[in-house]
């Protein structure tokens, strides 16, 4: 009776008066997990027209079976496409932290990996996505729930993010809300799912899942409030000690992959800034064109700050940072931000960060600083699971702040690409480094707009999130 209704719903596109308050799907994607981590797929989707079922990167042919290529025909209103894959062959073939890996009877891969995406449609399609798995085996996404479906809208497949499959511990952390620490906000709660693939040692997992917990902690106090209302991030053991390589993969549904040492130090874990530096990416859109330097700046400057202000890192240690740091992107302004490569996407754009904080708090009269920019663009609409422009996001950010400073700042080093002169700019800072040590010179003409780059404003109420050995 059930498969009935389901499928009467898809045929007629209605609703009857019993159905979900919720828009009815293009696409529903049924998917059986199998021990073997295989999986059977069947993808029904409403359609008057013949679509074809398409995987995102050629080297997944040979992974796929009892599969039809080409168009497939609608019957009665519905195209029905049917496959299995091998997830497991797929992620030993690829072994890539990015495209598809395994540990152990688990694997953390794209959802692009391994559901096919459906061409023909005349705008992106919504897909709900059902998966059935045998017990000790689950399944885990960013995308949000929707009854016992994860919905795909606004994205397509190849950017829909990270998604866990098989045998891995899964955590459902309680964060709050993005913007739910604002004053006068009403308290609400988000989800970070955290999935840990087989391979961490016993005595190592409570101390990961643990430092995610505070990262997540120390995130919110920058951002009044977690960066996504749902999360997934995915943890891949490595045999090494510290922190890895990690990517934030924005789409559908915001997710978050680091690889981490099979064996842990909880002292060394938080003294890394590799969690911190992604999800700083997870509360910003992907930024179409050249503005690689633009999202890789922000992280590069807020994560050191975001640190700091949960107590974790001095406010001289930040600036030390950068005042060694940023003279690797200083170069590329006489070029413009949108010609930088390698290391002068993080460095060049955490100088413009930087002056984007600076006169975002002249402008303001020290009332809001870069954070309310990022922080503001979020709560608009602007988060991880979008794609927009460079223009779209300095104008919410603009708005936010009650200026012109980030859209000017684009002008000027985008647009006309004017030098900047660093060794002057500490100067008006009130910045010097001598002998390995940082000085700060409260006399300077900003040093008034310095001392609340760092800590905040003094109306702000940042909270020290204690670390474990303090607790």
């Amino acid at each position: 009776m059930l498969l009935r209704i389901l499928l009467a719903v898809l045929l007629l596109g209605t609703r009857s008066a019993i159905a979900q308050p919720v828009p009815v799907p293009d696409c529903t994607a049924d998917v059986a997990l199998h021990e073997s981590l295989t999986i059977d797929v069947v993808y029904r989707c409403r359609s008057s027209q013949p679509l074809s079922f398409v995987p995102e990167h050629e080297r997944a042919q040979p992974f796929l079976g009892n599969f039809t290529v080409g168009p497939i025909a609608a019957v009665n209103g519905l195209v029905e496409a049917h496959y299995r894959f091998d997830l497991g062959g797929y992620a030993r073939a690829i072994n890539s932290p990015t495209e598809g890996i395994q540990r152990g009877k688990g694997v953390l891969m794209p959802i692009g990996g391994w559901l096919l995406e459906p061409r023909g449609f005349q705008r992106l399609p919504v897909i709900d996505i059902r998966v059935r798995a045998p017990e000790g085996m689950g399944f885990s996404s960013g995308l949000p729930r929707v009854g016992d479906a994860w919905r795909l809208a606004g994205a397509t497949v190849r950017f829909a993010g990270y998604t866990a499959l098989g045998r891995f511990d899964l955590h459902e952390l309680v964060v709050p809300a993005p913007g739910s620490l604002r004053p006068g906000q009403p308290k609400k709660d988000a989800v970070l799912r955290l999935a840990l693939l087989e391979g961490f040692a016993d005595g190592s997992r409570r101390a990961i899942v643990d430092w995610v917990q505070r990262t997540a902690a120390a995130q919110a106090n920058y951002w009044h409030g977690f960066t996504a209302p749902e999360m997934l991030v995915g943890l891949v053991p490595v045999p090494r000690s510290g922190v890895g390589f990690g990517r934030t993969q924005s789409g559908g549904g915001v997710t978050v992959m680091v690889e981490v040492g099979e064996t842990v130090d909880s002292r060394r874990l938080f003294d890394d800034w590799v969690l911190v530096h992604e999800l700083v990416h997870s509360g910003m859109p992907f930024i179409r064109g050249r503005a690689t330097w633009f999202m890789e700046g922000s992280a590069t400057y807020v994560e050191p700050i975001i640190r700091a202000r949960a107590g974790w890192k001095t406010e001289e240690a930040v600036w030390k940072e950068w005042v060694m740091n940023m003279p690797q992107g200083a170069g590329v302004f006489s070029r413009g931000l949108p010609a930088a490569s390698g290391r002068e996407n993080y460095w060049g754009g955490a100088i413009f960060m930087l002056l984007a904080d600076l006169a975002i708090r002249r402008e303001s009269s020290g009332a809001k600083g870069l954070e309310d920019c990022l922080a503001g663009a979020l709560w608009e609409g602007l988060g991880g699971a979008g794609r927009v422009s460079l223009d779209a996001y300095t104008q919410a950010c603009d708005r936010a702040t009650g200026t012109r400073a980030v859209s000017q700042l684009v002008e000027r080093h985008v647009n006309a690409s004017t030098p900047v002169a660093l060794d002057a700019l500490w100067k008006e800072l009130g910045v010097a480094l001598v002998n390995g040590r940082i000085v700060f010179d409260d006399s300077a003409p900003q040093a008034k707009w310095r001392k609340m780059i760092v800590m905040g404003s003094s109306g702000r109420t940042e909270r020290h999130v204690k670390l474990p050995w303090e607790s």
